[in-house]
């Protein structure tokens, strides 16, 4: 099954119940050999042999709910539901619909999973793990007080820390996870109403990253001040309700504070609530016409809204402002990519670099590297030397070998390609983007042997699906 999906799986394993008596050894032997594979993250072989064990056991949930382990490992969420309800039909019980519901809230579906979560509630009161679950998705759906109350349920629940002793690893290890989780989200929750409980509760989760951002706040005199710079660390950590609703309350208690709408506005957009977003962004342009952040977070808006025009005559007054700022150019390198314009966005993309502080540059040079090779623009000569500079720039990164290597074989390189990439995989072993371009400088010289390694390597590891589907296109035509 390593280059098909789940559903293929469950036919394959159908023919198999059809044909197969149980045989406990050869069972054992297959979810023994899909352990293996999966301790050593070669997935695809492990969800091949979970699918064998799924048809020598046809009573048995066990196979099915650690071929949905893996496959949320690889992202793969839909499918992982799949293999989660099958386990559940099969009497995986609380297992299988506490992962299920996990399967739903990773892929977005939080009303799914708390509807999973809350059916499960008569079935498990007492497990912590489940109003751990409740809580978070609580926090994902912006409804933040009920969380609390979930949360310090699945501390009361949790083990002690003076029950340790009298519990297996494996127990005190999953309890640990839980009340650590829950003592993290705790703290973040209180943050900007009790900064003293809040510090209790991050530091009994270890999470020296937010007590860091606590102190950095306590500094700030104003609690409009410590509401805006909260909601700044939230979003820069991806969680946008919590941002959300620090943000809000910087706009409430300071409504001149255009810092405080511009940056509202973009989690709302990222949130999804487009027409609230441009309202924030346009009264931050009215309270500090001169907020080059704000442009560049409205630039954004529209261009992601379609209107490509709008965008760069909002990123246009942002440059005048600030000529230099290397952020903005990038987005207007977007603006013209968005309109099929390669030669301007070739041309902003540059001046970003140009642009860039010396200790950004190379982040810049690789924004600009990919542009040439991910649009196959210019290749031999733009994208070739950007990616020899980004790596003059920092030879000791991954990335940038992994780009001169693949570089180098659209060029026709392939030589000089080759010694980029197994360098980059020397540097970063895991990294897919590594694995699939040297697989498929492998397959395209004909090599098929290392061009299977690596390609199956980058369809297990990839979380993203792109390189994944590549991968199994490129395994399939070797066959």
């Amino acid at each position: 099954m390593r280059s098909s999906g789940l559903k293929l799986a469950i036919v394959a394993v159908g023919v198999l119940l059809l044909s197969l008596a149980p045989d406990p050894q050869a069972f054992t032997a297959a979810v023994r050999r899909a352990e293996i594979y999966r301790a050593g993250r070669e997935y695809g072989a492990a969800v091949d042999s979970y699918a064998q064990a799924a048809g020598l056991a046809p009573s048995s949930s066990l196979p099915w709910q650690r071929l949905g382990e893996v496959l949320m490992q690889q992202h793969r969420f839909a499918e992982a539901r799949d293999a989660f309800r099958a386990a559940e039909r099969l009497g995986g019980g609380v297992e299988a619909l506490l992962a299920w519901g996990d399967a739903f809230a990773a892929d977005g579906d939080w009303a799914a999973a708390l509807t999973t979560w809350y059916d499960l509630l008569p079935l498990a009161p007492q497990d912590a793990r489940l109003y751990l679950a409740l809580g978070r998705g609580m926090i994902a759906q912006g409804q933040l007080e009920p969380s609390v109350y979930y949360l310090r349920r699945a501390l009361d629940l949790g083990p002690r820390s003076d029950m340790a002793s009298s519990m297996s690893p494996e127990q005190g290890g999953l309890g640990s996870k839980v009340t650590a989780s829950a003592h993290a989200l705790l703290g973040r929750l209180l943050a900007g109403d009790d900064p003293a409980q809040a510090a209790g509760h991050l530091g009994q989760a270890g999470d020296q990253d937010m007590l860091a951002v606590l102190r950095a706040v306590s500094a700030e005199p104003e609690p409009a001040g410590q509401a805006v710079l909260l909601g700044i660390a939230f979003f820069q950590r991806g969680e946008l309700t919590l941002a959300r609703r620090q943000l809000e309350r910087a706009v409430a208690l300071a409504p001149a504070s255009a810092q405080a709408h511009a940056y509202l506005g973009h989690v709302l957009d990222r949130l999804g609530e487009t027409e609230a977003a441009q309202d924030a962004l346009q009264q931050a342009l009215t309270l500090d016409p001169d907020l080059v952040v704000a442009y560049y977070f409205l630039g954004i808006h529209h261009r992601q809204l379609g209107d490509v025009k709008e965008a760069q005559s909002v990123l246009w007054q942002g440059l005048v402002l600030d000529p230099e700022n290397a952020a903005l150019r990038v987005q207007m390198a977007e603006a013209y990519l968005a309109l099929g314009a390669y030669e301007g966005a070739e041309e902003w993309y540059r001046g970003a670099v140009d642009a860039a502080p010396e200790d950004q540059r190379f982040d810049f040079q690789l924004i600009l590297a990919h542009f040439y090779l991910d649009h196959l623009y210019h290749v031999v000569e733009g994208g070739v030397p950007a990616a020899e500079a980004a790596v003059a720039l920092a030879p000791g990164d991954a990335r940038a070998q992994d780009l001169l290597g693949w570089a180098y074989h659209l060029a026709g390189r392939h030589a000089e390609a080759e010694q980029a990439l197994v360098r980059a995989l020397e540097l970063a072993p895991d990294l897919v983007s590594a694995r699939y371009h040297l697989g498929s400088l492998y397959a395209s010289t004909g090599r098929p042997e290392p061009a299977r390694r690596h390609l199956q390597r980058a369809a297990d590891l990839d979380t993203e699906g792109y390189y994944r589907q590549r991968a199994e296109t490129l395994l399939r035509d070797l066959r």
